[in-house]
């Protein structure tokens, strides 16, 4: 099981208040075919809530999801959305429909070698597709709004992380433009175990190809957590009566690569070399969960916290996102890069921006 190589204990939560929380809410899942979107689906379904609908721009996760949820919960009210976060129109209509109380935006590129070879469609699906589903989600009459954010957008090095850093900073902007209320969340995560691309499955990959096991760095470390862990931490947090916020679980000490390979290597039986590939651009040896133009407090949740900006005008407006949309319409990905940058040191007021 993944949750073995946690190296702590499994975080647990409640999930019969959780339960009582979504009973009579319509919820509605963005990215609802990745890792972390079906499990959310499932777990949700489980639980029990008034209509659960799914959207994803994958045409064959999107149906195994929905096959999975209707099959496991028939009498459960269930709708599937083929839609691309990236396309307000047609995203308005779809989220109009569905009528959701709750919307969950797990929709994303998390990839972080991947966002430095393509900062355009980082901005586009990670930035403006969340503006996007923020304001069709007002305006569908959603009470609350959860971002599914990252570790990365802490001390953010790479593209990935800048441009959920500025999400997350753009929905604290967004209820300071809005009339409608809209209660606006985000949830940092750490890597979830055995999630697609991650480093289970592509180790397990390697180790049954015989080798070489490639890890970038031999003192690249990570936080980790499990799928449970990440589906229960998202559903508290939503079934928080809180205010808006950034918020994030306690992940104990960050994990070796080196020694999490060596021990599935152990447990594999086989004989498998180890190669040390370099880091990639972007790429840091460790992360962090908050960073120095940020506090936490207590949220009311066992070892889940809120984080503060330090900065009263650490947020984005609608118009900073404009902007950045048009750059990432018009320009290219070397100079969108610097872009994005400049614009998450303007607003955190940071001296220093890593290199390209």
């Amino acid at each position: 099981m993944p949750s073995e190589f946690l190296q702590r204990s499994e975080g647990q939560f409640e999930f019969d208040r959780i339960g009582a929380f979504f009973a009579n809410k319509r919820v509605l899942i963005t990215g609802a075919a990745g890792s972390v979107g079906s499990a959310l689906s499932m777990r949700l379904a489980a639980l029990g809530c008034a209509h659960l609908a799914l959207l994803d721009q994958f045409d064959h996760g999107l149906l195994e999801v929905v096959e999975a949820v209707r099959r496991a919960h028939p009498s459960l009210p269930t709708s599937e959305i083929l839609c691309d976060v990236r396309d307000p129109g047609r995203l308005e209509t779809s989220i109009r429909r569905a009528e959701p109380d709750i919307v969950i935006h797990a929709a994303a590129l998390k990839h972080v070698h991947m966002g430095e070879r393509h900062p355009v469609e980082c901005v586009l699906t990670n930035l403006v597709g969340v503006r996007n589903t923020a304001i069709a989600a007002a305006n569908a009459g959603a009470t609350q709004f959860v971002l599914i954010s990252s570790d990365k957008a802490a001390a953010p090095t790479c593209v990935m992380g800048a441009t959920k850093r500025l999400a997350e900073l753009y929905l604290g902007g967004f209820a300071r433009e809005r009339t409608r209320a809209m209660v606006v969340k985000a949830v940092r995560f750490g890597n979830v175990l055995g999630s697609q691309g991650s480093v289970l499955p592509r180790f397990r990959a390697q180790i049954d190809a015989g080798g070489p096991l490639e890890v970038t760095h031999p003192k690249m470390e990570r936080f980790f957590m499990s799928s449970d862990e990440a589906v229960g931490l998202i559903l508290s947090v939503a079934a928080l009566e809180a205010e808006a916020g950034t918020y994030f679980m306690e992940l104990g000490e960050a994990v070796s690569i080196v020694d999490l390979g060596r021990r599935m290597i152990a447990k594999s039986g086989k004989a498998i070399d180890m190669a040390f590939t370099g880091l990639r651009s972007g790429e840091k040896l460790s992360e962090q969960l908050i960073d120095e133009y940020e506090s936490i407090e207590a949220s009311g949740i066992a070892n889940v916290y809120r984080v503060r900006s330090k900065s009263a005008d650490a947020y984005l407006t609608a118009g900073d996102v404009a902007h950045l949309e048009t750059l990432a319409r018009t320009m290219d990905n070397a100079v969108l890069r610097q872009r994005v940058f400049a614009q998450l040191d303007q607003r955190l007021h940071r001296d220093v921006r890593p290199a390209g």
